[in-house]
């Protein structure tokens, strides 16, 4: 408190109170001092546990500073009486005149981690021997004069606790909803980093997630000031002691000079689900350069379960839904999944006059099969079959299992030609294969395709068109004994010639 022109005694500059007990402190030990003329003044903290004074702070000749001293307070002394009563207590020595006013007030931890922390101890004010003492009127205003200050403090510290806790609230309820909706939405990551960025306003918030596979960390995504969300999946780093402070980190290494440089303005947090680690958030100031505050390293700290789960929830949201569409004993995609993917390629072919093949086989006397030999059997028939067709395939390709034993395989940019000798080459390879049956007579088992072709635009203008010209060249296969291959084209022709006088329909397909 300063004294204004009027002789009264006006609160403490409000900034101090905002900077934490220690500037608090300072400005009241200098203010008690200019006030009662004073030689020096200390700030000592009483620590219960070891029944020590400890001091904390020392303000003498103009000066404010921190210091360190012990004082074990013996029975039946000044200070103990202090302690003991709450009440001021003057004492006088060779060295001088003594008033020990005792406090007890609560303050924000400025780390944020523990709350509202009790502090407990006495303000010891001096003058020099050649001083007058202090009168019991006189220690009686100057104890009067900490406490107004310290109830002061205690105010500004309500308040600011206030805005703290409604901050947080915001913050929980703002990242909570982020995180909720994150595990709803295939852009997740990007609402993490976009709220997490948006909030606390860091420069840059970069995510990397830990690759088990092939052991190494993978850069997600980048989220600057601007509001701008790039990609970094071109860094890859080895999770390697060594290899990179990031790959450190996550392994539980020192990182070396870079992170003691930069610790004020860079924080590197550990992503982990059920103490395992998968990944890495790093946020940042290196541009502004601007002080990370420890109350938002707490905030960002107490979030880092929410966040590393929705990160891992929305990879299993994604693995889910990938496994949900493909078929887990073939390997191949289901039929939902061929649906999108035949209109996109439809679409494609359509728009840059592209042709496109349709590929439709059925695994020949499938249901005698599981009938005989039971369906382990047959799911080895046609987790066999799949591995074939996998195996065959260009990257464009897409095969399906469509239902069943029925297998379609949708072949952009292929000709009707094309088509046919990718399903001679898959029937080869399948027939060339014996699955075992020790249970049997024969021991074993050979597999045969029935296929049919269709192809746009020479077969079909539309999809289900194309379908039905495929499923029908199929069907005259079956009908004309199996295990063979047929074009529609190729059908269709000798369909109109077994209608003309003389034909025939039993001569098969080229």
């Amino acid at each position: 408190m300063n004294k204004n022109s009027r002789g009264t005694y006006a609160a403490a500059p409000v900034g101090a109170f905002y900077e934490g007990r220690d500037a608090f402190m300072r400005a009241a030990l200098e203010s008690v001092s200019e006030r009662f003329g004073l030689d020096a003044a200390s700030f000592y903290e009483f620590d219960e546990k070891p029944g020590l004074l400890r001091l904390r702070l020392r303000y003498a000749a103009g000066v404010s500073f921190e210091h360190e001293e012990d004082l074990r307070p013996a029975p039946g002394s000044s200070v103990s009486r202090a302690l003991d009563t709450l009440e001021p207590v003057t004492a006088k020595s060779p060295g001088g005149s003594y008033l020990y006013s005792p406090f007890r007030f609560d303050y924000c931890d400025p780390a944020g981690g523990h709350g509202v922390v009790p502090c407990f101890g006495v303000v010891r004010l001096e003058r020099g021997p050649r001083k007058r003492g202090f009168s019991a009127a006189e220690a009686a205003k100057a104890d009067g004069y900490l406490k107004s200050f310290l109830r002061d403090y205690y105010k500004a510290e309500f308040f600011s606790l206030n805005r703290k806790y409604d901050k947080n609230v915001a913050a929980i309820t703002e990242l909570t909803e982020v995180f909720a909706t994150a595990l709803r939405v295939r852009d997740s990551f990007k609402h993490i980093l976009a709220g997490i960025q948006t909030y606390f306003g860091f420069d840059r918030v970069r995510l990397y997630l830990i690759d088990e596979k092939n052991r190494k960390l993978k850069g997600e995504l980048s989220a600057d000031i601007r509001g701008q969300i790039k990609s970094i999946s071109y860094e890859e780093i080895p999770l390697e002691p060594g290899a990179h402070r990031f790959a450190d980190i996550v392994l539980g290494r020192s990182s070396g000079a870079f992170m003691e440089r930069y610790k004020d303005c860079v924080l590197y947090m550990p992503l982990s689900v059920q103490g395992v680690t998968i990944g890495l958030l790093i946020v940042d100031n290196l541009l502004s350069q601007q002080r990370i505050e420890p109350q938002e390293l707490a905030m960002l700290k107490s979030f880092g379960g929410q966040i590393a789960l929705a990160v891992d929830n929305s990879r299993l949201f994604d693995k889910v839904e990938e496994l949900s569409l493909y078929d887990e004993l073939t390997k191949l995609p289901l039929r939902r999944y061929f649906n999108q993917r035949f209109q996109e390629e439809f679409y494609r072919a359509e728009r840059f006059k592209q042709p496109l093949a349709l590929i439709w086989a059925d695994v020949d006397y499938f249901k005698e099969v599981n009938d005989t030999y039971g369906h382990q059997i047959g799911d080895k028939v046609l987790k066999e079959a799949g591995r074939v067709i996998l195996s065959n395939l260009r990257k464009i390709d897409f095969p399906c299992r469509y239902g069943g034993d029925e297998i379609i395989i949708l072949l952009p940019q292929a000709s009707g030609e094309e088509a046919r000798r990718l399903a001679q080459r898959l029937s080869t390879e399948l027939a060339e294969l014996r699955i075992p049956v020790p249970f049997s007579k024969a021991k074993e088992l050979r597999v045969t395709l029935s296929i049919g072709i269709s192809t746009f635009p020479q077969d079909a203008s539309t999809m289900d068109a194309l379908l039905e010209k495929a499923d029908d060249a199929l069907y005259w296969v079956k009908s004309h004994g199996r295990a063979r291959i047929a074009l529609y084209s190729d059908v269709a022709e000798e369909r109109k010639k077994a209608e003309t006088p003389g034909g025939t329909n039993d001569a098969p397909p080229k």
